[in-house]
């Protein structure tokens, strides 16, 4: 069905140019090691606070900034938005995202102006934790140049005043339903869904904190941000939840016109168990589908999806745990790799990365802290001590998996007796499971000699990952889009399809 690819980005994430932490280096070694495309937006300014003409540390820097996100582009492979965040007390904030080269930071004094400076130009204004007390001036709102909103990030989610992922993270509410996005569509407004981190530790795309996916001709800027104008955009927590919603020929995001095409058809693809696919319309959910438990077992090769999970520690233990870590496929063939790395704990030496892969297996390293998590300059509602790998396995039940894991002690961010004397300490584990055994259910063991832990999470057949169906729109005007739930609670929202009387 799809004549466009699906490419995953961050849009929305701070470092130490800025009040945040680690360097600007870092932040685009990181994107680049797992992510398609790229916006660093450094805390600008305080448009009606007291720092109206720019932060010091942004401004002195800009010229690099911009640098970084030219000398890091490379169409086709990585692309890199030039952007900063504007903040207000009385209009909210929102990121300047620019397809040019935005030679200056402007820094407006209201939003009308901030819209007026950049009406007709090549950026885009994305709102962000909109749910907050004033987080979003829905009456001055224009689509035209916030074609998207974002509706999730360390802060929580912002679609509605109920469900998961509440605005729990930071100081700022949240508020009353009237700045949620679900009241941005009931009054009228057309804008697409995206997710960034808003992550202050410098780590683009860490996992659980929000990512966005855009459907795009190619991977450059040009397409990309087309793509962003039409609201081509896949919100996600977390998990890379590939969502496809489409009203005929039109595109999510798009508004369909007479009474002909109502039929909706989405497909979904997850890293977990899907427990709902919901379609609302109208902010209302009006259909639900759920995965197929009861669909039969196949003999077979198919796709199977698998989560191996690894961290943990002692309680409250400030140790860091460096990992290497080592996965074989005999029998079957890898398809897919997709790193869950957590942002936490802060090093700006160490990278977690996929350091190798093929159709027989990967290689990659991380590092974990289970007490570290709680030092973070985040806000996140849920800090993560572990790191996972998500993979697509080509095979049968009697394809086998092979796991190999060096665990070694690090230095400890804040010294107890039990970390000293954890402290160098090499822990080996190796393990060996079909997928046939991972379909009945997870296996979890510790690593010898260490307090650290490793799980092989349940195979996924697709039709426990996987999803298509269609909803009939009854008539009259409406607007509807997807929201997807995980049964381990991540979760993804398609933009929405317009239809018109």
């Amino acid at each position: 069905m799809p004549d466009l690819n699906l490419y995953w980005g961050e849009l929305h994430n701070h470092n130490e140019l800025g009040y945040a932490q680690g360097t600007l280096e870092r932040s685009y070694e990181i994107a680049r090691s797992h992510l398609d495309f790229y916006a660093f937006t450094p805390h600008g300014l305080h448009a009606d606070g007291g720092v109206p003409d720019g932060y010091p540390v942004v401004v002195a820097n800009w010229d690099r900034i911009r640098r970084a996100a030219r000398d890091n582009d490379r169409p086709g492979e990585f692309t890199c938005f030039p952007a900063y965040e504007w903040h207000s007390s009385a209009w909210g904030h929102l990121h300047v995202i620019s397809a040019g080269d935005m030679e200056s930071m402007y820094c407006a004094r209201s939003l009308a102006d901030l819209q007026d400076h950049f009406r007709g130009g090549q950026a885009i204004l994305v709102p962000h934790h909109t749910a907050y007390e004033r987080g979003v001036d829905w009456e001055g709102f224009d689509g035209s140049l916030s074609p998207v909103v974002e509706i999730f990030s360390e802060h929580g989610s912002s679609e509605r005043d109920g469900g998961l992922h509440p605005m729990l993270g930071h100081s700022g509410g949240p508020a009353g339903y009237e700045f949620t996005v679900q009241h941005g569509l009931a009054l009228g407004h057309r804008f697409g869904f995206t997710a960034g981190t808003d992550n202050h530790d410098g780590y683009p795309g860490g996992y659980g904190l929000g990512l966005t996916g855009i459907w795009a001709k190619e991977n450059s800027r040009a397409a990309l941000f087309d793509a962003l104008r039409k609201r081509r955009t896949t919100a996600v927590t977390g998990d890379r939840i590939e969502v496809l919603l489409r009203a005929g020929d039109a595109w999510m995001g798009e508004a369909v016109s007479g009474s002909t095409g109502r039929r909706l058809d989405y497909r979904v693809e997850g890293w977990d168990t899907l427990r709902s696919v919901e379609v609302v319309r109208d902010n209302l959910p009006v259909h639900l589908e759920t995965a197929d438990h009861a669909a039969p077992r196949t003999d077979g090769p198919q796709p199977y999806r698998l989560r191996f999970e690894w961290g943990w520690g002692p309680m409250k233990g400030y140790q860091v745990y460096d990992w290497q870590g080592r996965l074989r496929v005999e029998g079957g063939r890898l398809s897919r790799v997709v790193p869950c790395f957590a942002s936490d704990p802060f090093d700006e030496g160490r990278r977690k990365a996929v350091l190798e892969r093929d159709e027989a297996g990967c290689a990659w390293r991380s590092h974990t802290s289970r007490g570290s998590v709680f030092t973070t300059r985040n806000g996140s509602t849920a800090p993560r001590a572990n790191d996972a790998l998500c993979v697509e396995v080509e095979g049968t039940e009697e394809t086998r998996v092979r796991l190999d894991f060096d665990c070694r002690t690090g230095k400890s961010l804040l010294a107890t007796a039990t970390d000293f004397t954890l402290t160098g300490k090499l822990g080996r584990s190796e393990a060996s499971f079909t997928i046939g055994e991972l379909v009945r259910g997870r296996r979890g063991w510790r690593v010898d000699g260490l307090p650290t832990w490793i799980v092989a999470h349940r195979a996924l057949p697709p039709s426990l990952y996987a999803l298509e169906g269609h909803f009939i729109d009854p008539g009259g005007p409406s607007c509807c889009y997807l929201r997807v739930t995980q049964e381990n609670g991540q979760m993804a929202w398609s933009s929405p399809v317009w239809f018109e009387a």
